[in-house]
């Protein structure tokens, strides 16, 4: 390793694998479903308490989740709990998708340190309130003209 930013980038993700787990870590350094989608059939905008925010887009066809990216400017801990509610929702019905639980976020890690529970929270909420976004334009689709993004 010859390059600056190869070492760097190394030495970020040994410091990520000393304090998470393999899942963990391998979900914070190669996130899935990151990204936006234009012309959303579901969008959520939401923030903890400790100033991270995270938003998710959905795509749905036939009630079930088709497309499902989101984006975060948290920490490597909230960037695995958003790949993993993405990766946990994407094909899943709406009604299941509203269902989801924290602790699934974190189930589906492997765990995560407790201190780190609020971003599995975040993540989850996400996901829910995308869903539910969608639940309100398919019952007003004249407010998606005017949402917010």
């Amino acid at each position: 390793m010859n390059d600056p930013m190869e070492e760097i980038q190394a030495k970020i993700f040994g410091n990520i694998r000393e304090i998470y787990n393999d899942t963990v870590a391998d979900h914070a350094i190669r996130p899935r479903r990151v990204g936006s989608l234009l012309d959303p059939d579901g969008f959520a905008s939401v923030h903890s308490d400790c100033g991270e925010s995270m938003e998710i887009w959905l795509k749905v066809k036939d009630n079930h989740i088709d497309e499902i990216l989101f984006w975060t400017d948290g920490c490597a801990a909230t960037i695995a709990c958003g790949s993993m509610a993405a990766e946990l929702s994407a094909g899943k019905n709406i009604a299941d998708v509203l269902k989801m639980d924290f602790m699934q976020v974190v189930d589906g890690l492997d765990g995560l340190p407790e201190g780190n529970f609020h971003c599995a929270e975040l993540a989850a909420k996400a996901v829910k309130t995308a869903a539910l976004d969608y639940l309100n334009m398919q019952r007003d689709p004249w407010k998606k003209a005017y949402r917010k993004k």
